[in-house]
């Protein structure tokens, strides 16, 4: 039993437009597109004061609605729907654009959606929003003092471990210090998000939600969370991983992503006896 891909299809050249992470850009996907068939042409976005990108205006708050239109921008004038894939905060701009435009997509990927807002919902694990809002002041007093490494460096260390700011390079640290005002304001709009849990039902787009098991417990609730409320969503957890294991760990992550889109692309048709053709 083999997939055969018809490369002679008008969906030949599916688009997969990837969404990067804060303090990060559209070159964290380098290891996954290269290994994109030619049946799929990537589009990695640079969200904005990333890769390049200008910033935000700041004439009112920077929102996930916002941030999601770089992905409408980047699909501008092709009518065919797309894969979409998004890590962590880049997760969030992902969903708000499903929420908005699930007839655009014909898969979605979320790895660690930073979805902070959801855990206003959790319940008995509400208190996992304190350990956020840690994060967060931290960064925020970083960029009100002036001191934007001492707030990157907290930041850094909680997604990536302990002692990973400390084995930075000099050139690495003034990057990432660069970036702490758009951190924030990436923080604000993820915990200001004004969807409920509820809301994210009525995507019905085939999802794959990826999470690593060493990751921070919010992540891993909000996780659950959005994979619970999805009703067409699949969890899966990468052993050993945590919240930065599309970087850390590709041949962990890449290779499931790739299983999820090649599964949902319309080219893929369905199994048969032979050899490919």
């Amino acid at each position: 039993m083999h997939i055969r891909i018809d490369r002679t299809s008008t969906a030949r050249r599916a688009r997969v437009v990837l969404v990067h992470c804060s303090a990060s850009s559209a070159r964290q996907w380098c290891g996954l597109t290269g290994r994109f068939a030619d049946a799929l042409r990537p589009v990695a976005v640079n969200l904005l004061a990333h890769g390049g990108r200008g910033g935000w205006h700041g004439a009112g708050p920077l929102t996930l609605a916002e941030e999601a239109r770089v992905i409408a921008e980047a699909t501008v004038g092709e009518e065919a729907p797309f894969h979409l894939v998004g890590h962590s905060y880049g997760g969030g701009v992902a969903l708000r654009f499903a929420l908005e435009h699930p007839e655009r997509l014909q898969s979605l990927t979320l790895i660690e959606p930073s979805c902070f807002h959801l855990l206003k919902e959790a319940g008995r694990e509400a208190h996992l929003l304190n350990e956020i809002r840690a994060v967060v002041d931290a960064v925020n007093r970083g960029v009100i003092s002036g001191d934007y490494r001492a707030g990157m460096a907290v930041f850094i260390d909680y997604w990536s471990g302990p002692g990973s700011w400390a084995a930075l390079g000099e050139e690495k640290r003034a990057q990432f210090a660069a970036l702490a005002v758009h951190v924030a304001h990436h923080f604000h709009g993820l915990l200001e998000e004004p969807t409920p849990l509820a809301a994210y039902r009525a995507i019905e787009v085939p999802t794959l939600v990826l999470c690593g098991n060493r990751s921070p417990q919010p992540s891993r609730t909000i996780t659950r969370l959005v994979a619970c409320a999805l009703p067409n969503a699949r969890h899966r957890t990468i052993d050993g991983g945590n919240h930065m294991a599309p970087i850390l760990r590709p041949d962990d992550v890449n290779p499931l992503i790739l299983e999820h889109i090649e599964a949902n692309t319309a080219c893929v048709q369905a199994p048969r006896t032979g050899t490919d053709g």
